[in-house]
């Protein structure tokens, strides 16, 4: 009381308090004769009383006493309502329950040296906050308001302390190989990077390797699993996710890479995923050897191997770096071509760094088209875009279990809930379409795993000393939901998986969309392209691209419609612009138009057509991107592999998801050349419009094409800066909706 008269309330102000009060009450204790005059009378009586009963009921009884008065308002119906009582379904409730009450307890002994009694006294006092959750709770928020990378790091990466890895040791199981390793960093040439170079090479990337099998499979594999780890980007080391990674080395046979990048705040953005797209690239161009693999060439019958098959995946900050890599890939922006892996699986990804308050528009109705695909999505869209009259506030009820293998949820209501109901004569009013729809970012601030302060914190500790400029409107390697189109329709193949109050569903939903849109448009390009082939001649002219010839009516082609190719999404920039290896001062990648023009892919770059039939574009985009809802789930549920039932089957599904994509051989396949089919189709585009336009006439196969002339009359129509570019900056007016 103390400090909030003084106006300032502070731990020392409190703890004068307490001194306080114990000093005078042990002070009227050892005074003999003093008694109070008011309360003479009663104190005798009450000293008669307790005079008789033994120690053990004197201290029961006053135990209980403070017990009731602490809950006096609730017996007497005067307490508030549980905010989170319908947020979670039982299991994840009771998870994140032991999730705050752990972080409670070592956030207390964070401070205690050494590191042995701190590892001892965390258990101890996360025992005390399981019975005490609303004092865990309360502390929590107290510490949240507060956070520094320390306390972030001690609660992330409480899964270290030795006493829990041994609850754990059942789900870490045995591996055959499990070991930690160095990638070095690939120098010929070297990467670009927005941190300025020493003269000495950059150190290697720390990973750790989980494989079940024998070290002779180990390095004749010709699969791997890519594993980027979340944890704030701050914290959290592979050995943080052992249980699931493990469980995903046993159920695929698939050597897993696991990636300790560096943290931030010591190693801003974008240091990370320069680390992630250097060890990408160490494994594609040495086909493996820089992790332990045979690399090209057999070991025993020194054949050469064919190219490894690469899969990603990543959770929370994991599944940002991931899709970051992928976009790096095919952005192209460094110069350095890379074969993309062939499928990626995404854990509940943090894809923005600006929430917002309300979903726009063009985003609500990406969410409608999502509900079409997915009956989770259905019912999860409906749910989020209806309010109740009566309560505008209230948290839409979670099942009491899920299934997730399944998509089953139990909403069915318990027998004393009906009749509680009945008895109030409570009836749940009827819910009504809104016109405004808030994101995940704000419905669900009160999220018990991922409270807006922790966003907030690693906002800050990972951007607030980048060398680069920050654009959250248009740097689509920090915040992949606004990238562009033509990036978005080359995407492999990705699979999702979220929690229902997860503060980032929203971000997952919207940016599986719109790939799942992108991919759509390219497959009705794909499908155009096929008619074309299909009437063209069967001499085989589009077998050689340098059999495609025009005459001098072709300096009055339609721009227009070559323009509007562009911003289809389709173009690639892998060849419509040279990137430059240079990275500009504003943090954005530009490329200087290309001096041919079109001329750069029309001599070559052509399909056959087992490729064009093979390509990544004729593949269903409903089979592409896939999004899974955990109803009743919040975020961070793989870590609860022992704490939460329904983790396991997340795990397994997960592990069979990567199974998948590197067991399809067309997907593979198509994934060889990802580009080269997004210039097949500004060609056919162009031979279109010369058929269509006025000014236009094709004569004879063996005319020539005026490359010079073509170039100069584009130039005209197309601003220096790359079409990516223009499109990253104007990507909130140009995004088309797929219906």
């Amino acid at each position: 009381m103390i400090d909030h008269i003084l106006g300032r309330p502070s731990n020392g102000l409190k703890r004068l308090e307490v001194v306080l009060v114990t000093i005078l009450a042990v002070s009227v204790i050892r005074r003999n004769g003093f008694e109070p005059p008011i309360l003479t009378r009663w104190l005798r009586k009450a000293n008669r009383l307790l005079s008789s009963l033994p120690a053990w009921k004197i201290i029961l009884g006053t135990l209980t006493t403070s017990y009731v008065t602490n809950h006096l308002f609730l017996l007497l119906f005067l307490n508030a309502p549980e905010p989170l009582a319908k947020m979670y379904t039982r299991n994840f409730y009771r998870a994140a329950w032991i999730n705050t009450a752990t972080d409670a307890g070592f956030l207390t002994a964070h401070n205690i040296k050494p590191k042995l009694a701190k590892d001892f006294l965390s258990i101890v006092f996360s025992v005390f906050y399981l019975f005490n959750f609303d004092k865990a709770d309360s502390k929590m928020k107290k510490y949240h308001a507060a956070i520094s990378i320390d306390m972030i790091r001690t609660k992330w990466d409480k899964k270290l302390n030795p006493y829990l890895r041994l609850l754990a040791i059942a789900d870490i199981g045995f591996l055959g190989i499990r070991r930690d390793i160095e990638i070095q960093r690939q120098i010929n040439p070297p990467s670009p990077t927005a941190f300025t170079r020493e003269t000495q090479p950059l150190p290697p990337v720390k990973a750790r390797v989980f494989f079940s099998g024998s070290e002779a499979d180990f390095k004749c594999s010709e699969n791997l699993i890519l594993s980027i780890p979340g944890g704030g980007f701050c914290a959290q080391p592979p050995q943080a996710h052992e249980d699931y990674l493990s469980t995903w080395a046993r159920r695929s046979k698939v050597p897993i890479i696991s990636l300790n990048y560096d943290k931030c705040p010591e190693r801003p953005y974008p240091w990370q995923l320069e680390q992630c797209f250097e060890v990408y690239r160490s494994i594609v161009e040495t086909n493996g050897a820089s992790v332990g693999l045979e690399g090209w060439y057999s070991n025993d019958s020194h054949m050469k191997k064919k190219p490894i098959k690469i899969v990603l995946a990543g959770d929370s900050a994991g599944g940002n770096l991931c899709t970051a890599l992928i976009l790096k890939v095919l952005d192209n922006s460094t110069g350095i071509e890379l074969r993309p892996p062939s499928g990626l699986v995404i854990i509940y990804p943090a894809y923005t760094f600006d929430p917002q308050c309300w979903i726009p528009n063009k985003h609500r109705a990406l969410f409608r088209s999502a509900s079409t695909v997915s009956a989770p999505l259905s019912s999860f869209v409906q749910t989020r875009g209806s309010i109740k009259p009566d309560a505008p506030f209230s948290m839409p009820p979670a099942p009491r279990s899920i299934n997730v293998m399944k998509d089953e949820a139990d909403f069915s209501v318990s027998w004393y809930v009906k009749w509680w109901e009945w008895i109030r004569g409570k009836t749940s009013g009827p819910r009504i379409p809104s016109a405004l729809t808030m994101t995940s970012h704000m419905s669900y601030f009160t999220d018990l795993i991922m409270p807006p302060e922790a966003l907030r914190a690693i906002s800050m500790l990972l951007l607030g000393t980048s060398p680069v400029p920050i654009r959250f409107d248009t740097d689509y390697l920090m915040a992949p939901i606004v990238a562009p189109d033509e990036l978005l329709a080359r995407f492999p193949k990705i699979h999702f998986i979220c929690g229902e109050k997860d503060p980032f569903v929203d971000d997952m939903i919207i940016f599986g969309e719109k790939v799942r849109s992108a991919k759509l448009k390219a497959l009705r390009e794909w499908e155009r392209m096929r008619e074309t082939r299909a009437h063209a001649s069967p001499a085989g002219s589009r077998n050689n691209s340098t059999n495609m010839h025009d005459d001098s009516d072709m300096l009055t082609m339609d721009k227009k419609k070559i323009s509007s190719t562009r911003v289809l999404g389709l173009l690639s920039p892998k060849h419509d612009q040279h990137f430059g290896p240079q990275r500009v001062a504003s943090g954005n990648r530009r490329r200087a138009e290309s001096q041919s023009g079109i001329g750069s892919f029309l001599n070559h770059h052509e399909l056959n057509d087992d490729e064009f039939a093979h390509h990544i574009y004729h593949h269903d985009p409903n089979e592409m991107v896939q999004m899974k809802i955990l109803e009743g789930c919040s975020h961070g549920f793989l870590m609860m592999l022992n704490i939460f039932p329904e983790a396991l089957p997340a795990i397994n599904l997960c592990a069979d998801w990567l199974v998948e994509m590197l067991e399809d051989e067309e997907l593979g396949y198509s994934m060889t050349n990802p580009g080269s089919f997004t210039d097949l189709m500004v060609a056919e585009n162009t031979a279109q419009s010369r058929s269509t336009s006025q000014n236009l006439m094709i004569k004879t196969k063996t005319d020539k094409l005026n490359l010079v002339k073509v170039s100069n009359d584009l130039k005209g129509s197309v601003p220096s800066e790359s079409v990516l570019e223009r499109r990253r900056a104007n990507l909130a007016e140009t995004h088309e909706i797929v219906k």
